[in-house]
């Protein structure tokens, strides 16, 4: 029966018009809570079905978007994009990802419209463009950047139609290091220095604020860099590394929670004792992180609120005539310090 029922008939069934029949099953305009129950009561009485793709061709809307991520194989980025799934389809939107691998011209591609056809709109983590690059893009479609915004903004109409969703990534870094300072820590190496990482030069320009309001001296010769930051291998070799070195540390603070898992089996390998010896933490707050042995102190940046505020961005944007014609927003979301065993023993 589904295949026959025509919006019209759930219009006369609830005793509205076709039009409010639309926004109640598009999530669009505004409804009482009673026109809404008395529409959906039709549309389940009568068995309607909408046809999305006969929907698109009138309105050139996908109902999609693209989450485009660095890589899928990283926890971190495979839970969020899980938590923007299950963020849209509470708002009737379906999701395709895009891995950019942390490529620049890839990156470059999904904010300026390589999916045009195909999606209304793009949730972007970045990797490797520069917040100041990524400003001077004109994007193609509405776009919600999980990342830091260019400060100061330049021309208002650079980044127009586009949102910022900033993560705590400095201030959670500060936090965490602060911890390990505040248990008498002086010594505190760091793992994941890549240049080219905006994320990781965030956290890292809070593990140096720490330090210096501390009035502990950066010592570079604690800080090792890696090849790739979302492989466990990398926490591996770069403890390794850390190691061989011989130089003297009592605490390790890895940019994120794969490199701090891929350390401490190094660390336990070796006979130090975490946190006896060497406290341990990381950033991200995967699901392993809680599982590690000991569990692992991390920085537990929200990842549930961080998908949610970038569907409800979006979703107001894709909701205009002209997705320009609001100025650019910019959201933070805060974070956690989530103190377990790797640091602290009691």
């Amino acid at each position: 029966m589904g295949r026959s029922v025509t919006m019209r008939a759930v219009a006369e069934r609830a005793g509205v018009s076709t039009k409010t029949v639309s926004n109640v099953v598009n999530g669009t305009g505004a409804f009482s809570p009673e026109t809404e129950r008395r529409v959906r009561a039709a549309v389940e009485e009568l068995g309607y079905r909408l046809n999305p793709f006969a929907r698109g061709l009138r309105s050139r809307r996908t109902d999609t978007v693209a989450l485009a991520v660095p890589n899928l194989y990283q926890p971190f980025y495979a839970e969020l994009a899980e938590q923007v799934i299950r963020a849209q389809e509470i708002q009737g939107l379906k999701v395709v990802l895009e891995a950019t691998h942390g490529n620049a011209e890839r990156e470059r591609a999904v904010l300026t419209g390589a999916r045009r056809e195909l999606v209304d709109g793009v949730i972007y983590v970045p990797h490797t463009l520069a917040p100041e690059e990524r400003a001077n893009l004109s994007v193609a479609q509405p776009t919600v950047v999980l990342g830091e915004r260019p400060d100061p903004a330049g021309d208002p109409g650079v980044d127009s139609g586009v949102d910022f969703l900033e993560t705590a990534n400095e201030e959670g870094a500060y936090a965490a290091v602060g911890h390990l300072l505040a248990q008498g820590r002086r010594r505190i190496a760091a793992i994941g220095e890549r240049p080219d990482w905006q994320v990781g030069a965030q956290r890292l320009a809070g593990y140096r604020r720490a330090l210096a309001d501390a009035g502990v001296p950066y010592d570079p010769s604690l800080v090792i860099g890696v090849d790739n930051v979302d492989m466990w291998a990398s926490g591996v070799g770069a403890a390794t590394r850390l190691l061989r070195t011989r130089v003297r540390f009592d605490a390790l603070c890895c940019l994120n929670d794969v490199m701090a898992i891929g350390a401490l089996s190094v660390l336990e390998r070796s006979g130090i004792a975490v946190p006896g010896e060497v406290a341990l933490l990381g950033f991200d707050d995967i699901e392993a992180a809680r599982y590690a042995s000991p569990p692992l102190t991390t920085v537990d940046p929200h990842t549930e609120s961080l998908a949610r505020a970038a569907v409800s961005l979006l979703r107001s944007r894709l909701e205009l005539d002209d997705f320009r014609e609001m100025p650019s927003r910019r959201e933070t979301v805060g974070f956690t310090l989530r103190v377990r065993m790797s640091t602290s023993e009691a």
